[in-house]
């Protein structure tokens, strides 16, 4: 990988590089397998006493649980960062869409030497690396805790830390770390009414087709994968439920064909699900999901845990049950990914100090305890705050979440950084086969060629 010398992109490599990433959206990130932490000592870092006033520039995107999240917690002064940091103004700067229009932008202002403070990314497969060490945007933020005396150690899960560093430098801070589709929302009002059971924690998926084919009545499906159905990311704790590990340890070579046999047999089962017509077919045009949840058209649906927050209050007439994700054969090790959202502190900041006081704040043990009590953003990988009960006061089903957190594996590496593009070549491949284009058995060597085909290129 050619490392560029000076903080400041190049006009020839902004272009190159906004066009690329206009070719698709992330849609979230990744990290490691987790152990516990050590008990945190977080708190707001206060700032010299002869500190002079300080403005510090925020690029998010716009959006609920990050920028809209952030603000509210300043306006609510939670955990009193205002009062202990009178000298630190934050100035949020948001960008509307997503990242086909965010990321070209953070690099435009990168290329012209305007860019803020602080950065935010939605990682997969360790793509935010790239940020940091190919076009040199973000700082390693170790320095910065060890003048300040913070401990990364004490504060996250150890997964969280290793896949935000590089060569032995730390370049993000998680602010969203959370479990990927780990569980099922459903309505408990309309299977009382149909006098069909309820799901349950230990169900193998066997278990649950069964389920599926009794509680599909006339026009209302039982089931639909919804959350999961982006296979080679959402869906990667499914699969390696079934014993698939999509890319080898290096993230060079894909590894779907070593899997056939593993592999087919997870496709299959999903597909049996659609064709068997217990799960809505997208050969009859695109699912909308929560459109079919909400309007109890479908009574069962894989979920992001945000959801967990936000069904309840946003559908509100009927009763939502919540248990984990089947497994293959009863007592099996439950799988996992851990999906992650970052910021970062620039290397053009000119005020690194500040800024890592305010991200220490965003990525701490209140705003996020907060975040979940009030029902605004995802969990963060911090064993404190997985461990504050305030959190199962309000969302009961995030004590299901909880020992998948401490034993949180990690999201696969893509070692070219091309992990968007790898993700959408394979995931082409899933939904020929969900519209019945292909079997199973073809969907195997395609993605395979897919994948491949994307490993094999230059360094993003």
């Amino acid at each position: 990988m050619s490392h560029i010398r000076s903080n400041k992109i190049s006009r020839r490599k902004f272009l190159a590089v906004t066009g690329a990433l206009s070719a698709g959206s992330l849609l979230a990130a990744c990290a490691p397998a987790a152990t516990t932490a050590p008990e945190a000592t977080d708190a707001p870092l206060a700032e010299a006493p002869d500190a002079s006033p300080v403005t510090i520039r925020v690029h998010s995107v716009k959006k609920e649980d990050v920028s809209d999240w952030i603000q509210m917690g300043l306006d609510q002064d939670i955990d009193g960062f205002k009062a202990k940091n009178p000298k630190i103004t934050v100035e949020l700067e948001t960008i509307p869409g997503w990242t086909a229009e965010y990321n070209p932008k953070i690099l435009s202002f990168a290329a012209a030497g305007t860019l803020g403070d602080l950065i935010w990314y939605p990682p997969r497969h360790r793509s935010h690396i790239a940020w940091a060490v190919q076009y040199e945007v973000v700082r390693d933020l170790l320095p910065l805790a060890q003048s300040s005396g913070y401990d990364m150690a004490a504060n996250f899960y150890q997964g969280a830390i290793d896949v935000n560093s590089y060569q032995g430098k730390m370049y993000w801070m998680s602010f969203i770390s959370e479990p990927a589709v780990p569980v099922i929302a459903y309505n408990k009002t309309k299977l009382q009414e149909m006098g069909v059971a309820e799901p349950t924690d230990d169900w193998t998926f066997a278990e649950l087709a069964q389920w599926a084919k009794e509680a599909t009545q006339g026009d209302v499906f039982a089931y639909s994968e919804a959350d999961r159905r982006y296979i080679p990311f959402s869906g990667v704790p499914y699969l390696r439920q079934w014993g698939v590990e999509p890319v080898d340890a290096d993230g060079k070579n894909a590894q779907f064909t070593k899997f056939n046999k593993e592999m087919v047999s997870a496709l299959k089962f999903s597909l049996d699900l659609i064709t068997s017509k217990v799960s809505p077919s997208p050969t009859t045009g695109a699912i909308n999901d929560p459109e079919l949840y909400g309007g109890q058209k479908v009574l069962a649906v894989d979920i992001w845990p945000f959801r967990i927050q936000i069904y309840p209050t946003t559908f509100t007439n009927f009763e939502h049950g919540f248990v984990l994700t089947p497994v293959v054969n009863k007592g099996d090790k439950r799988r996992s990914l851990l999906n992650e959202h970052v910021f970062g502190i620039t290397n053009s900041s000119k005020a690194p100090d500040a800024a890592f006081t305010f991200l220490t704040w965003i990525s701490g043990k209140e705003m996020n305890v907060q975040a979940l009590v009030q029902g605004h953003k995802g969990p963060i990988a911090r064993a404190d705050v997985w461990a504050d009960d305030r959190i199962y006061e309000k969302n009961p089903t995030y004590k299901k979440l909880k020992p998948i957190m401490d034993t949180i594996e990690a999201d696969f590496s893509v070692a070219n950084f091309r992990g968007e593009e790898f993700d959408n070549a394979v995931n082409a491949v899933y939904e020929a086969m969900e519209l019945e284009k292909v079997s199973p058995e073809e969907a195997v060597e395609q993605m395979q060629a897919a994948g491949q085909t994307v490993l094999d290129k230059e360094p993003a």
